[in-house]
């Protein structure tokens, strides 16, 4: 299939032994690339009982038939391995440079196992590949790492994907940091898979790729892409101009922002307003950063202004800005600012940590811990102060930063007297900055998402809930329907290795346009197929998490969702009550051809062709 290299790359740390394998074609056919390739690897060769931080478990990397292919948001590469956070199946990718320069180093995918005696980092220079010593970076924040490793061998513009302090200390939400010396690149999240690469002794992977990636038809993808430029303007232009943070007004004016752990929706007049797209261009915007061949450049670099936070430079997303702002009860973008900076020089995932630090705080203010516990800090809400701190804390697994290092789940374990009820998590992953009990379909979404609570993986049903005139948001049925086919189409998209943000101009929607996909494999695949793709992707991962031990009784929400209604704003009053989740569920189950207690069913998997 064109588009493809059809090689991966493997790595035994071991062994120290680097071999290239052919990917059959019949899996490109099936799960083009991306998250769906990476997924059919590891339910061959990732065995249910191996732990997340063993040599058995493996780090595949993977790029789809249209990275680093010259079409609007072709940026992304993807991480699939057994999660230290949820212990299952976890799926992550970042944008920027790394997958485009893998592709371009002749490899679709990278599988990393085994695990080395020493500290090593891998370099990938086109087909020269070396297996390097790292002790003299190990324990180097991530900027300082990727300039470090590009020093060394002599390779200023080489992508470098590397773990921070957090990662080498195991930390179950340290995540994998691309290119954050530049801010041109991004982070592999969630799900702390930084943890695998520091239990596997591996500071960092450097790429350097030259080659020219064949696509089927480049005269026609070149004409077609010049059709969709327009389109593409229309689509993306706030996307340019504010980046994700154009979503936090429009979410809070619904009601479906969460504030301060998910107690409230409404806070003061002014403190939303301070955190507005419009006031970071005002006052913050330092630069927009792009992804390898995006136009949209939705990146927006930001640095801090006041004495205090001075020096602190970051790229902000709408999650990240939610997760050390109001999640924190911190309405500063100072503030925000100096904690994601961080969070990326320690290599935690910006989602986890902030939402772990507005935990922390609720257990603080209902005196569950105390100053006794903290050290001395005072977790308030809205303390600047005391949540860079904590934060700090976290990533060097000191004092009370050891405690909740590993996640907010993890910390309730240890901290008990009641706290796990105050954790907003599903399968132990934190939630994202949607509140459920606004959009029952992303309660749904939450609840069935292949990596735990996730809005993305398990599906962004804001859209439709909110536009299409026969779909009520508080609305219970329909929503099983409504997130299956949203997941379908995120499976054939994520297989694609496409960025979300331009797809629509591209036609790949839930009645997808297969054109720029065929101009680029010449395969021939029908709009049917790429639907087809997306679902056999799902299912495959959801065979894996049946074998894993995930059913029925780990598709759930937590307390406070189910039992507490909104006490404010426009959804004031509503909950997804357990009796409502069921029944979701069921019609969830019956559309996804699974049994009740959500297994995949044989008669599926012959259906879609899964061994």
């Amino acid at each position: 299939m064109k588009g493809m290299n059809g090689r991966i790359l493997r790595i035994d740390l071991t062994r120290k032994k680097t071999s290239v394998e052919r990917i059959p074609e019949e899996w490109m056919r099936k799960y083009l690339g991306g998250r769906g390739l990476a997924a059919r690897y590891y339910y061959d060769e990732v065995e249910a009982r191996a732990h997340p931080l063993s040599p058995e478990n493996k780090l595949i990397f993977m790029t789809g038939p249209l990275t680093g292919v010259s079409v609007f948001g072709s940026t992304k590469a993807y991480i699939v391995a057994k999660s230290p956070l949820t212990e299952h199946y976890s799926v992550t990718n970042a944008g920027g440079y790394f997958g485009a320069s893998l592709k371009r180093a002749g490899y679709d995918g990278l599988i990393v196992e085994g695990r080395s005696e020493k500290p090593v980092y891998l370099s990938i220079l086109d087909g020269d590949i070396e297996i390097r010593d790292a002790e003299a970076f190990w324990g180097l924040k991530t900027p300082e790492a990727h300039e470090a490793m590009r020093e060394e061998v002599g390779e200023k513009s080489a992508s470098v994907a590397c773990i921070g302090p957090a990662g080498e200390r195991l930390s179950r939400i340290a995540c994998i940091l691309a290119d954050s010396s530049d801010r041109r690149g991004g982070a592999f999240g969630r799900g702390g898979l930084g943890a695998v690469m520091g239990s596997k002794n591996l500071k960092g992977i450097l790429v350097r790729g030259t080659r020219d990636i064949e696509v089927a038809r480049p005269d026609e993808l070149r004409e077609y892409l010049r059709g969709r430029v327009k389109q593409l303007r229309e689509t993306t232009g706030n996307h340019t101009r504010y980046g994700t943070l154009q979503y936090t007004e429009p979410l809070y004016e619904l009601g479906a922002y969460p504030i301060m752990n998910f107690t409230r929706t409404r806070v003061e007049e002014g403190l939303i307003e301070s955190l507005s797209a419009e006031a970071m261009r005002d006052g913050y915007l330092v630069g927009d950063a792009a992804c390898y061949g995006c136009p949209v450049a939705c990146g927006k670099v930001l640095a801090a202004r006041s004495r205090r936070w001075s020096g602190y430079r970051t790229k902000v997303e709408y999650e990240t800005l939610w997760s050390f702002g109001p999640q924190c009860g911190v309405f500063e973008y100072d503030v925000v600012i100096a904690a994601n900076a961080l969070a990326e020089e320690y290599g935690l995932d910006g989602m986890s940590a902030g939402y772990t630090i507005g935990f922390a705080m609720e257990l603080y203010e209902k005196g569950i811990i105390d100053r006794e516990l903290t050290g001395g800090l005072s977790l308030r809400f809205g303390d600047g102060e005391a949540e860079v701190e904590l934060l700090r804390l976290m990533g060097e697994r000191k004092g009370v930063g050891e405690i909740f290092a590993d996640g907010a789940y993890r910390a309730a374990e240890r901290i008990g007297r009641g706290s796990m009820r105050y954790v907003m998590h599903v399968k132990r992953q934190e939630f994202a900055a949607y509140e459920p009990r606004a959009f029952y379909g992303i309660g749904l979404s939450y609840a069935t998402s292949s990596r735990g609570a996730c809005h993305n993986v398990g599906g962004w049903t804001i859209r439709d809930e909110l536009l299409k005139p026969k779909i009520d948001r508080f609305a219970v049925e329909g929503k099983g329907r409504l997130v299956k086919s949203i997941q379908d189409v995120r499976g054939y998209i994520d297989s694609l290795a496409l960025c979300t943000i331009p797809r629509r101009s591209l036609g790949l929607t839930d009645d997808p346009d297969p054109s720029v996909v065929n101009h680029v494999t010449g395969a021939g695949f029908s709009g049917k197929e790429l639907i087809t793709i997306g679902e056999r992707v799902y299912n495959i991962e959801r065979l894996i998490l049946n074998r894993e031990g995930v059913t029925r009784k780990d598709d759930t929400l937590p307390e406070r969702i189910m039992y507490e209604p909104l006490p404010d704003g426009p959804a004031k009053g509503h909950r997804i009550a357990p009796e409502m989740l069921d029944r979701m569920l069921d019609e969830y189950y019956e559309a996804k051809g699974w049994s009740s207690s959500g297994v995949v069913t044989e008669e599926k998997m012959r259906e879609l062709g899964i061994p």
